[in-house]
């Protein structure tokens, strides 16, 4: 598998001139991409909205367009579906009390587990796309991994609305 790019000023290795050059012109050309919008979408919730709002001065840091808004908003939208599952399970429990068709009580899995789960693998995997773990703007800036650079995904995760 190919190595992801990295900013052709933070590279380490040797290039020539010329790979260094046609390089500058590509990263030029992220530049020519609208800019990503500050207001959220419409149509996410007010949790999700809240979520964009709190990580955009920090995400228009990184080379994002309004390309990628619709990646940002499933993010934002992951991320509040799984505060949502999480409320449920801090009220509810990790198990829940159901009756069979027989008419006994059963202790069953509470699928807001499942559903934090399922979305919990979603940020992390946007995350990553976006800029929003520590690896991934290390790969973006091109840093070792002495950095004592916090966490910004484990900063929101921990953020209280």
């Amino acid at each position: 598998m190919a190595r992801r790019k990295q900013l052709t000023e933070t590279l380490k290795g040797q290039i020539t001139n010329e790979e260094r050059e046609e390089r500058l012109q590509q990263e030029e050309k992220l530049k020519d991409f609208s800019p990503l919008q500050e207001n959220p979408p419409y149509w996410l919730s007010t949790m999700a909205k809240n979520e964009w709002r709190r990580i955009y001065p920090h995400i228009i840091k990184m080379p994002i367009s309004e390309l990628d808004s619709t990646l940002l908003a499933i993010y934002c939208n992951s991320y509040a579906q799984y505060r949502m599952a999480l409320k449920d399970i801090m009220t509810d429990g990790q198990t829940i009390i159901e009756i069979n068709s027989k008419g006994f009580e059963v202790k069953k899995k509470n699928p807001s587990v499942d559903i934090m789960n399922s979305m919990s693998k979603e940020i992390r995997g946007i995350a990553g796309q976006l800029g929003l773990s520590l690896d991934s703007r290390l790969r973006i800036v091109g840093l070792d991994g002495d950095d004592d650079e916090e966490d910004l995904l484990g900063a929101m995760m921990n953020d209280d609305d």
